[in-house]
C-alpha cells in the first residue's frame, strides 16, 4: 500500500513541477537560496554538498557560486554500481552530464558523508515531520544516515504536504525550507 501511495504522489508532484515556467523556478529558487543562507547552520558550515537541479527541482546554481567562494563545496555523483559520492567541485565549468542526464563532478576528491556539515537534499515531496520522498532509486536514502551534519529538504511550497507515507528505510531530515517557510 505505501508503495503505490508512493507512486501515485511521485506522478503528481512530479507533472506538477515539471509545469512550472523557467521564470518562476528562477524566482522561488532564490526565495528559498535566501532562506537558506539564513541558517545558522549554513552559516557555520565549512563542507556543504548542494546538488545539480534536473527536471524542475529547486535550482541552487546561484548558491553554488557563492559556497565555493569561501566554503568546500561538494556535489553528488552517482556510480555505476548506484552509490551516491559526495566529490569537491572547484570549477562549476568542470561538471558532466552523468547519470540520468544529471550534472555531476567528472574527478575531484571524494568526501565522506560524515565529514559533511551541510546538505541540501532534493526531493519530490516533504512533510511538516520532515520525511521525504524522494524519485524512488534510494540514493539519498542509502547516503544521509551517514551524514553527520546538518540534512535539510529543498522544495517548493506545493511540495509540502501534510503526511507522507514512510517506510523505514527512509531519511528523515533536520529541517525543510521552502520559499515561503523553514520546518524544523
Amino acid at each position: 500500500m505505501v508503495k503505490e501511495e508512493k507512486e501515485k504522489l511521485r506522478r503528481e508532484l512530479i507533472e506538477k513541477r515539471r509545469k512550472l515556467p523557467k521564470e518562476e523556478i528562477e524566482r522561488l529558487s532564490l526565495k528559498v537560496i535566501e532562506k537558506l543562507k539564513t541558517l545558522k547552520e549554513f552559516k557555520r558550515a565549512k563542507t556543504v554538498m548542494l546538488y545539480y537541479p534536473a527536471r524542475g527541482e529547486v535550482d541552487l546554481r546561484p548558491l553554488m557560486e557563492e559556497v565555493l567562494q569561501t566554503k568546500t563545496l561538494l556535489l553528488p555523483k552517482v556510480t555505476a554500481d548506484n552509490r551516491l559520492l559526495a566529490l569537491e567541485v572547484k570549477d562549476l565549468n568542470s561538471l558532466r552530464k552523468g547519470a540520468f542526464g544529471i550534472y555531476e563532478p567528472i574527478g575531484g576528491k571524494i568526501f565522506k558523508p560524515e565529514k559533511i556539515d551541510f546538505i541540501a537534499v532534493p526531493g519530490v515531496a516533504f512533510d511538516r515531520k520532515l520525511n521525504r520522498l524522494g524519485m524512488g532509486k534510494g540514493f539519498y536514502d542509502r547516503f544521509l544516515p551517514r551524514v553527520k551534519g546538518f540534512k535539510v529538504g529543498v522544495a517548493y511550497d506545493f511540495q509540502l504536504v501534510e503526511s507522507l507515507p514512510t517506510e523505514e528505510h527512509d531519511a528523515k531530515l533536520n529541517a525543510v525550507v521552502t520559499s515561503t517557510e523553514i520546518l524544523r
